[in-house]
């Protein structure tokens, strides 16, 4: 009876050590009062620590279609604004379009991770086909986080 008490627990112990490092993290959004496009629910960061790299994971539901746009990734501080990468959302393996009213997963990888000096945030934007701002979210994601799970 005693190891099938064991076994759960050393398959946990052993996820914290060989799974990647997956972080739910707060967000809020940018115009701090939300958007007419659709509510992002869930942000999770992951990280390879030896490509220097993120991945952001982000749930949620739209309010309306999400169609043709762009999805902008980009680090802010009060100095500086670094672009990091720039998603197409109908090529990113999402269906496309997202019909009103749906759930959503969208996952963007390969964002380049190194910290800029001083406070900065993670900024994630839906872009509409003009590069307008339909939906906006920001988050913390301090290199301290990376550096404690990658050592």
């Amino acid at each position: 009876m005693a190891i099938s008490h064991i076994q759960p627990l050393v398959l946990f112990i052993a996820s914290l050590f060989f799974l990647p490092a997956l972080r739910a993290v707060d967000f809020e959004n940018c115009n701090k009062n939300g958007y007419d496009l659709g509510t992002v629910t869930g942000v999770e960061v992951s990280h390879k620590p030896e490509a220097y790299e993120i991945s952001i994971t982000l749930t949620g539901f739209t309010k309306e279609k999400i169609g043709k746009g762009l999805i902008d990734v980009y680090a802010k501080s009060e100095k500086i604004t670094d672009h990091l990468k720039r998603y197409d959302i109908c090529a990113m393996g999402v269906p496309c379009p997202v019909e009103a009213g749906s759930n959503f997963v969208i996952p963007l990888t390969e964002i380049p991770f190194y910290a800029l000096e001083g406070d900065y945030k993670y900024v994630v934007a839906f872009l509409d086909e003009e590069s307008k701002e339909k939906l906006c979210i920001d988050f913390t994601y301090p290199a301290s986080a990376i550096k404690m799970v990658s050592a």
